[in-house]
């Protein structure tokens, strides 16, 4: 019985250590406050600026890019190497961008991105993101444009001409 107990006890002790380091971890790769003076790698504009369209990426070595917008990110994700000489596409832990109107954080590559609606962002033609295919599909019926998942944006959605 003694046996049984302190095994049981080790059991729970490392359970306790794995649950407090993936805590840790996970918190490691949260989104991090945008700081006024930090500029998009993409464009050089300042994401504090447009917190409905501001984006950030966070790197397995907990430094984070953020971005004006959720065009930027996509240029960012699909072509890393030109805009970052530290972080390549294997770097990348997490992507974040805003939902739409409420500001909350989503996981990129869970939100639902409307194209070609009236609605422009910092850099023009933009894509504002949902939390839920609905609210996306409600608002390209409001504002015009379709409704696309992350894999669905592809380089030439998002290499057109932008304007600030």
């Amino acid at each position: 019985m003694t046996t049984n107990k302190h095994i049981n006890s080790i059991a729970i002790w490392f359970a306790l250590i794995l649950f407090a380091t993936s805590a840790q971890a996970s918190e490691q790769y949260e989104p991090r406050p945008i700081a006024k003076s930090e500029r998009c790698p993409v464009c050089g504009m300042y994401p504090a600026n447009y917190p409905q369209w501001h984006s950030q990426i966070v790197f397995k070595d907990g430094e984070h890019s953020s971005f004006d917008s959720p065009v930027e990110m996509f240029r960012f994700v699909q072509d890393p190497a030109r805009y970052d000489k530290r972080h390549d596409a294997d770097a990348i832990v997490r992507i974040y961008v805003p939902d739409f109107g409420k500001g909350a954080w989503l996981d990129a590559r869970l939100a639902h991105y409307v194209i070609g609606s009236s609605v422009k962002g910092p850099m023009g033609d933009d894509l504002p993101a949902f939390a839920s295919k609905e609210m996306a599909a409600g608002f390209a019926k409001k504002f015009g444009g379709d409704v696309l998942t992350f894999q669905q944006v592809t380089p030439a959605l998002v290499q057109g001409g932008h304007s600030h």
